[in-house]
């Protein structure tokens, strides 16, 4: 090995090891400010495996934080093909771990997520979950960025890759890691699965219409409690087949509030729109109700928005007005006192629902 090699490999040690620990804004400025990005690129490729795992280390530092038009002028299919291929082949447990976190961070392009799809970005990303299950704090490190890595594939804007992403099994393994993995990993399976459930509706397939005598037809098909026709995790990506929503109703109780937000995103999409009854009746039979009126208590400004906004639609419905309504009347009257604007105003028209307030009261 060459004098330039061994310092260049200790020169990018030193300062990937400086980035990672102290995420320095200074630092990362200077980097911008010079042709660091493309030349990294370009050493990810290096046949001496010290050099590489020390650029896609400190690429995996910078990427998180750099600006996206650097990072999208610098990285082009043959660097995601490399990244993939370091994933699949390379010895070094931390260069994998780097390079996943690269592939996590990178901008989240309709021509990135292309490029990512083709070369099997999907299949290396299940792997590496499914290697990473359960084993030391790295392993657990590389299923949460590969669990952030697979967030881009999920978006409800692309019906073409959450199909391809479900295509490949990973429903069933998300609902596993809501388990027994680290909070970042629970928040991002949650986002995951939000986004695919969004999609269920349309996804349905509707129950055939039975032909000929009723008597001597064939059974007719019993359809989706919440989304009316004929489910499947990897066809319509519901909740209830894949048997999220009780892990997903678990998750509620976590005391991180990006999870809890995160979870609480993916059950609401069980009552949107039409679906508000059936999924009403899901939500309840989880006991995931009594957990959403808990909320009206928290400190998180988004865990409070989610929990109000649910609670005025499921409490259109008597059934759940009548059964739930009376836990719920002293945290809404106590935020009528201590909220702000919206805050006091959405609380103050739920009362109302429960019949506590007037319709036409000051808090309106």
């Amino acid at each position: 090995m060459s004098f330039l090699h061994l310092f260049l490999i200790q020169m990018l040690r030193l300062f990937s090891n400086f980035c990672c620990i102290y995420h320095n804004r200074i630092t990362l400025l200077i980097y911008e400010q010079l042709p660091a990005v493309p030349k990294l690129v370009e050493l990810c490729e290096n046949e001496n495996q010290n050099l590489r795992a020390s650029a896609v280390k400190l690429f995996s530092c910078l990427v998180e934080n750099c600006d996206e038009a650097i990072i999208q002028e610098s990285v082009n299919q043959r660097c995601i093909n490399t990244l993939l291929r370091i994933i699949k082949s390379s010895s070094d447990d931390e260069e994998i771990l780097s390079a996943m976190g690269i592939i996590c961070y990178l901008p989240e392009t309709d021509l990135i997520t292309q490029w990512l799809l083709d070369a099997g970005a999907l299949e290396i990303i299940k792997s590496s979950v499914q290697v990473g299950k359960d084993r030391d704090h790295q392993r657990r490190t590389l299923v949460e960025n590969a669990i952030g890595a697979l967030c881009r594939f999920t978006v409800p804007t692309n019906l073409e890759w959450q199909k391809s992403a479900a295509e490949t099994g990973i429903i069933t393994v998300l609902v596993q890691l809501l388990e027994n993995e680290t909070t970042l990993t629970k928040q991002r399976v949650a986002q995951c699965l939000a986004q695919f459930s969004r999609s269920s509706f349309v996804l349905s397939r509707p129950i055939p219409k039975r032909k000929g005598l009723w008597c001597f037809s064939a059974r007719a098909d019993i359809g989706c409690m919440v989304h009316g026709g004929i489910c499947s995790v990897k066809s319509s990506f519901c909740l209830l087949e894949a048997n999220a929503v009780g892990p997903l109703t678990r998750t509620l109780e976590e005391s991180d509030p990006g999870v809890c937000e995160a979870s609480l995103d993916a059950l609401l999409t069980l009552i949107e729109g039409e679906r508000l009854q059936h999924g009403s009746k899901v939500l309840a039979d989880a006991n995931a109700i009594p957990l959403i009126i808990k909320y009206l208590g928290s400190h998180s400004p988004g865990l409070l928005e989610k929990s109000l906004n649910a609670l005025e639609r499921i409490f259109r419905l008597v059934e759940f007005k009548q059964k739930y309504g009376a836990s719920a009347q002293m945290p809404l009257v106590d935020l009528t006192q201590r909220g702000n604007g919206s805050v006091r105003s959405m609380s103050a028209k739920i009362l109302a629902q429960l019949n506590v307030l007037h319709d036409q009261s000051s808090y309106f």
